[in-house]
């Protein structure tokens, strides 16, 4: 009995010793450093989640994680590979929310949409249909077109008395286009609420329009129920 005991011994610490192994090799191995940044580079954003990920494993290496995310930040400035990701600008998200709303709201059966501009640009260079109303369409009845065109503007719960639409350049561009296209210019006002379904609405004639404000007290007259469609006048050249 005595002399089986060291063979047990012997198997019983063989057994442990293919058990330790086996658990090593199916415990994931933490991603270093180098590999954290591969990656972050690959999709060309350092997202917030990820600079905390970096601080972690860079502080576990002993490394120094601000030293690291800056090189990363100026890696990425430098890099002229495209970002596999971009991250969506709120502003813009919320002008194209109001946008679809707006479109929504004319009855396909009866108005055509010819041109839907885009805000695209770089560097200072953009295409012409950038400084002209976000919409331009027409009412189509017994066999003739009426066209016009709708600038879409949506704005938060304004504090004060007054309501900025747009700025100076933009009304004068608005106006322009308008005398020289031959057609109205409207800008859709969406206030308050979200941009996808505003709080209230208005629709502003631009030949009206003598300054990029106006006071709350004035605009009631504007003013259009947000739940019906919009109708074109042919005749009198307004929308409602």
């Amino acid at each position: 009995m005595t002399r089986m005991l060291p063979i047990t011994l012997i198997i019983l610490g063989g057994i442990l010793l293919i058990a330790g192994f086996a658990l090593l090799l199916k415990t994931p191995k933490a991603e270093s450093l180098s590999q954290v940044i591969s990656a972050v580079k690959a999709d060309g954003i350092l997202t917030p989640k990820e600079e905390k990920l970096i601080r972690d494993v860079a502080q576990s290496e002993g490394q120094n994680a601000d030293a690291t995310i800056a090189q990363i930040r100026q890696d990425l400035e430098e890099s002229e590979e495209d970002s596999e990701t971009e991250l969506i600008d709120p502003n813009q998200k919320a002008g194209l929310d109001f946008e679809k709303f707006v479109v929504q709201k004319f009855d396909k059966k009866y108005f055509k949409i010819w041109n839907w501009a885009g805000d695209k640009y770089v560097e200072g260079r953009y295409a012409d249909t950038t400084t002209q109303p976000d919409i331009q369409l027409s009412l189509k009845l017994r066999g003739i077109s009426y066209p016009f065109a709708v600038e879409c503007k949506w704005r938060s719960e304004p504090k004060g008395d007054f309501i900025r639409f747009a700025n100076d350049d933009q009304l004068e561009r608005y106006k322009a286009f308008a005398q020289n296209e031959n057609y109205p210019v409207f800008i859709a006002l969406g206030i308050g609420g979200k941009p996808s379904n505003p709080a209230e609405l208005y629709i502003l004639p631009i030949q009206e329009l003598n300054k990029p404000v106006l006071h709350k007290a004035g605009i009631g007259k504007y003013r259009k129920k947000v739940d019906s469609d919009f109708f074109f006048d042919q005749e009198s050249n307004s929308l409602r």
